[in-house]
């Protein structure tokens, strides 16, 4: 399913066309920014660029060349929940009940 992407020659508005098919062929899409009557806007189709998806590993090495070794911090490990849960409700054991207030 190919996406082209066309560029109005007179104002350099954009659209892109979704073609269901290889075979099938693309309808050349209206400027979006002429006015009904207006004349001179035809679009034609352009190079797309391309986009690459980087994995978390490169995005982290491009942060830190960066941004520096700090960036590391920022990725430590999430803290153990269970564990902070375990330490508050023994800690709050000596706590007033609301019934006693």
């Amino acid at each position: 399913m190919p996406l082209y992407e066309y560029r109005c020659t007179k104002c350099g508005a954009r659209e892109e066309v979704l073609v269901r098919s290889l075979n099938a062929e693309a309808k050349i899409p209206a400027c979006p920014k002429a006015e009904k009557g207006s004349r001179g806007h035809s679009m034609e189709r352009i190079l797309s660029p391309f986009v690459r998806q980087y994995t978390e590993g490169e995005k982290l090495e491009q942060a830190e060349a960066r941004w520096g070794s700090e960036v590391e911090s920022m990725y430590a490990p999430s803290p153990d929940i269970a564990r902070n849960s375990r330490v508050y409700e023994e800690l709050s054991k000596d706590l007033p009940s609301k019934e006693d207030a």
